[in-house]
């Protein structure tokens, strides 16, 4: 089994329970137990320790040095397994801090894994029930900024199928299905400027059909 640890990846002969009553199924299991986070579940081959606080593909190479300094190319590529338990590893946390990492039954509706702003005008929590009869409706009053990043580009993928979601809506991103159903019912109208070379028009105006996302907007309380 390769292990993929801080100091370096390793390679080491794994004897696995064969006990009455042992199931080859919770072999992933047994290295949760020893602190090991297994690239698979089913007869898992990689396992993970983490402590990474810098990019993946920087600490993936560091662990190359590390292993073999002299010919770091002859370490095992494990680094795509690396980026998947990593991202099944962030969702993990995310369902714990929010209360659902130890309840099978229960899963977080939409926008369960977001936080919740307690400035937030909320009858019940911290308004009175009866907030409309003790204020004026122009005292309270919610506002919002939206913000946006239009360089937050994604690829359409050749194989979409593949593109597992986690947690789809559950945290401050709209659902898949809501926002394809956004973009059908959308126009994409093209501004026109007055000006000669105006760089963010052009930019918008460029045949961006391999994308499908080419920003992302967000809209947050003030």
């Amino acid at each position: 089994m390769t292990i993929v640890h801080t100091e370096g990846i390793f390679t080491h002969e794994i004897s696995w329970c064969n006990c009455p009553g042992s199931d080859p199924k919770d072999w992933h299991l047994a290295l949760l137990k020893e602190r090991l986070f297994p690239a698979s579940i089913s007869k898992p081959k990689t396992a993970f320790t983490f402590d990474c606080k810098t990019l993946a593909l920087s600490f993936y190479q560091k662990l190359k040095r590390f292993t073999n300094n002299a010919f770091p190319d002859s370490v095992p590529v494990e680094y795509r397994e690396l980026m998947r338990v990593s991202w099944l590893w962030r969702d993990l946390k995310h369902r714990k801090w929010f209360g659902f990492g130890h309840d099978t039954e229960q899963d977080p509706g939409e926008g369960g894994l977001a936080f919740f702003c307690p400035a937030c005008l909320q009858p019940g929590i911290n308004l009175p029930p009866d907030w409309e009869a003790q204020y004026h409706r122009d005292t309270l009053m919610r506002q919002y900024v939206v913000d946006g990043n239009f360089t937050a580009q994604h690829m359409k993928m050749s194989k979409p199928e593949l593109d597992v979601t986690l947690s789809d809506g559950k945290g401050y991103m709209v659902t898949v299905a809501s926002y394809q159903s956004h973009l059908q019912q959308s126009l994409d109208n093209k501004e026109r400027s007055t000006c000669s070379n105006h760089r963010a028009i052009n930019a918008a105006n460029i045949n961006k059909s391999n994308l499908q996302a080419t920003g992302i907007g967000a809209t947050a309380c003030a």
